[in-house]
């Protein structure tokens, strides 16, 4: 115990063992990890909590922590975001969750203009020399700015909340997009481009409300370079807007928008990542996710998933090859550099079909469980009537029970 009451530890690493196991413990949800983590920091140094703790005591601290941070310690912040291949219909602001999105801000403002100053002194400084190659400068100097406007209790916290946001619709202008991929053959030594082409390129700021950076330095996502931008006519594009507007839609309906969210948003980093053998993991996930309870076996998963096709078998087939390759990687046989394509783009054909429909609930199922259910039952016409039969037999025999005890039917 130190002078003023609060709590000492015997090392960063013995808090660092504490907090996590709290998050897990607790089940403390927060608008972004950087707040969580420094919630449960502070209650861990708090005098007012009991030596010999209980769960009730730390939640009773963490609860109020969080009311205290949610009303105060914020701070209007401007997040800056390049955004590669945006298409032309992709404008305005849009507002997702707490974070106001503006995906075409207006270049003659006094902030749009410190903003691009502050990074243009970061491209320039000679102890990033390494980071932005002419290349990446080229990629970026192609790229549109998005600015989000957030508040937050720093700038972790307000990179945390922005990011989400551009990857949730970022997300789903890639979903309504890949929808028409089905392979591609890269020839050798170009095989790093992401699935996706709509990116956020590799230089995130973070800037106060006046615009002046709030650190010197920057965050980056995962980049090889750009990809070339489609040439589309005006019937695809506006194909590509439809099914985009249909799929924020049905995202902003969903009966389980946080579990749609979430998979939107992981479906972005999936797919936008370079790395393909991670890509074929990371969309192997989500399907994970989206598809069934954390208890079900794969082969369940695959199975449930199949019924949607009219070549169910086919998909069966080719669920089980990708649950079998996955099961290689997580038990170190790494993919061949010339398979890393391929499966990058059989898992994407896999996640699409059932992601979409998931979005959609074009049944207005009330739960995930409801609609797993029914992709559950069998997809031949014969064995869902012997079904049908069964259970309308046990309806039966459940009317004739409730009249031999005298119940009213």
């Amino acid at each position: 115990m130190l002078d003023d009451g609060s709590v000492s530890h015997r090392s960063f690493g013995a808090l660092d063992d504490w907090r996590a196991f709290l998050i897990s413990a607790t089940g403390f949800h927060v608008r972004s990890d950087t707040l969580r983590n420094l919630i449960i920091q502070r209650a861990l140094r708090s005098s007012k909590l009991p030596t010999d703790f209980s769960e009730k005591d730390f939640k009773s601290i963490v609860y109020q922590m969080r009311s205290e941070h949610e009303e105060h310690d914020q701070q209007i912040y401007k997040v800056a975001f390049p955004i590669w291949g945006k298409p032309n219909f992709l404008t305005g602001k849009q507002v997702v969750g707490a974070v106001t999105l503006n995906f075409s801000p207006s270049r003659k403002t006094k902030l749009y203009k410190k903003i691009t100053l502050e990074r243009a002194g970061q491209r320039s400084d000679d102890k990033f020399d390494h980071f932005f190659t002419d290349e990446k400068i080229k990629d970026l100097d192609k790229c549109f700015i998005c600015l989000a406007h957030v508040r937050a209790i720093n700038a972790n916290d307000a990179n945390e909340q922005a990011s989400e946001a551009v990857y949730q619709v970022l997300g789903l202008i890639n979903l309504a997009k890949d929808a028409n991929k089905t392979w591609r053959r890269s020839f050798s030594g170009h095989n790093t481009l992401p699935v996706s082409e709509v990116l956020i390129g590799p230089h995130t700021t973070t800037h106060l409300e006046d615009g002046s950076l709030t650190h010197d330095g920057f965050w980056y996502e995962k980049w090889s370079r750009g990809p070339r931008k489609a040439i589309l006519n005006h019937k695809n594009l506006r194909a590509w807007e439809k099914r985009y507007s249909q799929l924020a839609s049905g995202l902003a309906k969903s009966k389980w928008k946080t579990l749609s969210r979430n998979s939107v948003v992981r479906y972005y980093k999936a797919f936008s990542n370079p790395d393909l053998e991670e890509a074929f993991l990371d969309g192997w996930r989500l399907f994970e996710n989206m598809a069934g309870s954390q208890k079900e076996k794969s082969e369940t998963l695959v199975t449930r998933t199949s019924n949607m096709f009219e070549e169910s078998i086919e998909f069966r087939i080719k669920g089980k090859h990708l649950a079998h390759r996955r099961n290689l990687v997580s038990h170190g046989r790494a993919i061949n550099v010339d398979d890393q394509e391929t499966l990058a783009f059989q898992i994407l054909n896999l996640v699409i079909p059932f992601l979409e429909r998931f979005i959609l609930n074009s049944f207005s199922f009330k739960s995930p469980e409801e609609f797993w259910e029914f992709l559950d039952l069998p997809d031949a016409v014969q064995d869902r009537k012997q079904l049908e039969r069964s259970l309308r037999k046990k309806l039966n025999l459940l009317t004739k029970a409730a009249l031999f005890r005298g119940e009213a039917v």
